[in-house]
């Protein structure tokens, strides 16, 4: 009775914020008030009687695993809770099964508006002159005040810090999708046994997320990549060699983020920022925004193609409110797949790492190893080197035939040094500036 009672009351761990939760077939749906995911986990189990709840976005089927990433979301955001292996579908793939299932009816309707479109060929035409006339104009607007439908159902902020253009919301988008893979990386790698029984293993791995947590804060959660004002774009002729081409070197349970606390996220951007000047490094090339300068984005196709196979699968989330809604289903894919792949590497190298000499050598030098290849498996996990922008349809989730290039490093390794001279200028750029 008493921990029924102390799941009712706020813990303390942010303000307390009304939110939705429904199930998996979105049959039920209640209201409730929460400060933390823990209390949200707490009061879901009880209305839907799971015994091992797990918490997803409705919007975008993403996972929530992390406390900090929790209290960046607005209130009153849907949640679809679950049971720890049941399968959860985004609002959109509802739909389209929906749809699916409907074939034949929809068939008939294309019949008729094609009979239809024949029979009234310029009234349709000038109709749609004018329609995308509308939409372009539309289109170019940018601020809050201009197009006041866009921005309908986003949180409103009425200071002048609030987010008042698209380009604003749409870096804040791109933000919330890497950042959620940061997330992720950090509750799989943290949950891991070798992290929790062996004390040089955690250390490497924290010392490995406390750099990616730095990079990302530096590069701004790669905040550009939906940004049609950033200056630089992929242009269309590099979607299909962007991805790993040019990934070839030549060296071939701890619950608070590490350090988050300490430095505040705008100080620590200035300090990477201020320690890659005047250094050439791997990462910054990925810098760059996927659509074009109006904010059209193309489908990069499946991750083991070169291009998309449907030339519709193109999108502007600038155009109109529901377009913005309608790109929340497209996905960023790994080629080389995050789960499967590059965290089970990582995990594997660290365990290497923490064995005999046999094990932990570089396989470059045929040297004793200092370290894991940290920034090839940043690149792997958080930029454009590993991600392709896709359309729902060709979001293949079946096993990607890819291996990771991450691996073990000596200290006569290129990127070793890289890594070793990175942190050092963090390091002495954070004592400067604090």
């Amino acid at each position: 009775m008493l921990n029924f009672l102390s799941s009712k009351k706020s813990s303390g761990a942010g303000p307390l914020q009304g939110y939705k939760i429904t199930n998996i077939e979105r049959s039920k749906k209640y209201g409730v008030a929460a400060d933390s995911l823990r209390m949200l986990k707490t009061k879901a189990s009880e209305k839907f009687k799971l015994n091992s709840c797990r918490v997803y976005l409705a919007q975008d089927g993403v996972e929530v695993l992390d406390e900090d990433y929790f209290r960046t979301l607005p209130a009153q955001v849907l949640f679809v809770v679950a049971e720890q292996d049941a399968i959860v579908k985004t609002d959109f793939e509802l739909m389209y099964d929906a749809i699916k299932s409907t074939h034949s009816e929809l068939l008939q309707a294309g019949t008729l508006a094609k009979e239809f479109v024949c029979n009234n060929q310029s009234d349709i035409a000038r109709l749609l002159q004018d329609a995308q006339h509308t939409q372009n104009q539309q289109t170019a607007k940018s601020r809050r005040s201009e197009h006041e439908e866009w921005f309908e159902g986003l949180h409103k902020r009425t200071d002048e810090k609030g987010p008042q253009t698209k380009e604003e919301i749409m870096q804040r988008r791109g933000q919330d999708r890497i950042r959620g893979y940061f997330y992720k990386t950090k509750d799989e790698l943290t949950k891991c046994a070798v992290y929790r029984r062996n004390l040089m293993a955690k250390e490497l791995i924290d010392e490995m997320l406390e750099l990616f947590r730095q990079l990302l804060i530096g590069f701004d959660y790669f905040s550009c990549i939906f940004d049609r004002s950033h200056p630089e774009r992929l242009p269309d002729a590099q979607v299909s060699n962007l991805v790993l081409a040019n990934e070839k070197s030549d060296d071939g349970g701890q619950a608070d983020e590490v350090d988050a606390q300490r430095i505040p996220s705008k100080r620590m951007k200035l300090i990477v920022k201020k320690s890659l000047e005047n250094n050439p490094n791997p990462i910054d090339k990925y810098r760059m925004a996927l659509c074009n300068s109006s904010g059209e984005f193309r489908c990069m196709g499946l991750w083991n193609h070169q291009q998309c196979n449907y030339g519709a699968h193109v999108i502007n989330p600038y155009a109109s409110r529901e377009n913005m809604i309608l790109f929340q289903v497209w996905n960023l894919d790994h080629q080389v797949e995050i789960s499967r792949t590059v965290l089970p590497s990582i995990v594997e190298n660290v365990s290497r790492m923490i064995s005999d000499e046999a094990e932990a050598i570089c396989k470059i030098h045929n040297r004793r190893g200092k370290n894991l290849s940290v920034i090839t498996y940043f690149i792997e996990l958080f930029t454009l080197g590993n991600l392709k922008l896709v359309h729902i349809v060709c979001h293949d989730k079946s096993i990607h035939d890819m291996i990771s290039r991450g691996a073990i490093i000596c200290d006569k390794c290129s990127e070793y040094k890289y890594i070793k001279a990175l942190q050092n200028k963090i390091r002495y750029n954070k004592n400067a500036l604090l």
